[in-house]
């Protein structure tokens, strides 16, 4: 097994040295965290998110193989048969994979959460709504730029009187319905629902 997590690790490196080179030639920036390689093991669980320990592009995928192949390799030193420095290896690349994707995540979402059109800009963002919210209230939403997602504070863009229940409950975003920020302000999005502004503009 030494040589086989030898050959892995050269293999891999190299592979991962080429891709950051190709990315350095081309300017590519991204690390495509939107789109995942194992979409089908995207977890439903909104407290134990499985799908992230596994890599969600090639480079992430070649750093598991070259962090496994690592770990392999220390353990086969060490002298631990392969029965057992497999799975310690997979798990190894796995976390290491977890733990560079959530950095990489958090720095480029906080880089990108600033660059978002702000004011009158922000008019035309399209999303989702991931926290209900009634005209009057705030919600939270998730708005689509630059192929990716960013939740944010928002409110309903129609005003309604404390008084009119009737129109707070026809006008309500559910969780998953589709919306449309018509501006922001002070951190906050204005937003409606995709489905009023064409019913709105319905001959």
């Amino acid at each position: 097994m030494k040589y086989f997590y030898l050959f892995l690790l050269i293999l891999s490196t190299s592979a991962f040295t080429a891709d950051l080179i190709l990315r350095y030639m081309e300017k590519i920036k991204s690390f495509d965290f939107n789109g995942r390689l194992f979409e089908s093991l995207k977890s439903k669980s909104k407290t134990i998110p499985l799908d992230k320990f596994f890599p969600e592009s090639l480079t992430m995928l070649l750093l598991a193989v070259m962090a496994a192949s690592a770990t392999g390799s220390l353990y086969t030193i060490a002298g631990l048969d392969w029965y057992f420095s497999l799975p310690c290896a997979l798990a190894g690349g796995m976390l290491i994979c977890f733990a560079v994707q959530e950095t990489l995540r958090r720095i480029s979402d906080s880089f990108m959460q600033n660059n978002l059109p702000k004011g009158d800009e922000a008019a035309g963002l399209d999303g989702y709504c991931v926290e209900p919210f009634e005209p009057g209230e705030w919600g939270k939403v998730r708005l689509f730029h630059k192929e990716r997602e960013f939740e944010v504070n928002a409110v309903h863009a129609l005003e309604s009187p404390p008084d009119t229940e009737k129109t707070k409950k026809t006008e309500k975003i559910e969780e998953g319905e589709k919306v449309i920020s018509v501006y922001e302000s002070d951190g906050f999005y204005f937003v409606v629902r995709v489905d009023r502004i064409f019913r709105d503009i319905k001959p």
